[in-house]
């Protein structure tokens, strides 16, 4: 998560979307005053007490007050709702994600949970503390309020590049996103659509039903590549890729 003050810009780094590399691609043009969060990179954190680097953007918005909130180009990336619960997997597969009890399994057994008991267990987790489905990583309403979009502009993980450089021609810097925190951890680059049976499909679509109607992503189809514009809550525009965005 940054607020930059010297480029005026608000990123909300959402969970599984290449943020961390973001962070610090964004980072390298930051001021001594700009907030900046701890990616666990090369990023230390910097003025950032009190933030977390997923903070929604409600919450960031809360902390830095209405007139900065108004006043800067806000952004984040998302990404297709089955890749990202995949990436969430390796992530525990891989051990990343140190909480005791997750490690049980793999000291019991010498191996992480297979894909579909962790997904299960994910899914159970949440009924049984009353929470629903919100283990699996929906982050809809990270940046929008009571349905509304407070955000300026979404990206895609799927079309990053050609995202990252709008982004860079709307702030007036060059953003060099060379680093990709977080896919070391995927072992195992099975096509998505081989992994999920049809219960899982109809939890994935229950829980990211807003997730999908916004983004428009579909099980086993291409996937979308355009980046969102928004403007009063509203997509005014899905920019085709690789045309110009134009400052506001």
């Amino acid at each position: 998560m940054i607020v930059s003050h010297r480029h005026k810009f608000i990123f909300v780094h959402l969970g599984r979307t290449g943020g961390r590399s973001l962070t610090e691609a964004l980072a390298r043009h930051c001021g001594p005053e700009d907030i900046i969060t701890w990616t666990s990179g090369q990023v230390p954190g910097q003025n950032a007490r009190g933030f977390g680097r997923h903070d929604s953007a409600r919450e960031i918005r809360a902390k830095i007050g209405e007139h900065v909130w108004n006043s800067y180009f806000k952004f984040t990336f998302e990404r297709n709702p089955w890749e990202k619960i995949v990436s969430r997997y390796w992530a525990y597969a891989s051990g990343c994600h140190g909480k005791a009890y997750k490690r049980v399994w793999q000291r019991l057994f010498g191996k992480p949970l297979s894909f579909p008991a962790w997904f299960r267990m994910r899914v159970w987790q949440g009924r049984l503390l009353g929470l629903g489905h919100i283990r699996l990583p929906a982050q809809y309403s990270d940046y929008t309020e009571r349905g509304r979009i407070i955000v300026d502009f979404v990206g895609r993980s799927e079309n990053r590049a050609a995202h990252v450089a709008l982004l860079g021609e709307r702030l007036g810097i060059e953003i060099r996103d060379d680093l990709r925190h977080g896919s070391e951890f995927h072992h195992e680059r099975k096509p998505y659509t081989e992994l999920f049976d049809p219960w899982m499909q109809r939890i994935v679509e229950r829980v990211f039903r807003r997730d999908l109607a916004l983004l428009g992503y579909r099980f086993g189809q291409p996937q979308p590549t355009n980046a969102l514009w928004i403007e009063d809550g509203c997509v005014r525009e899905r920019e085709p890729a690789g045309t110009t965005l134009a400052a506001a």
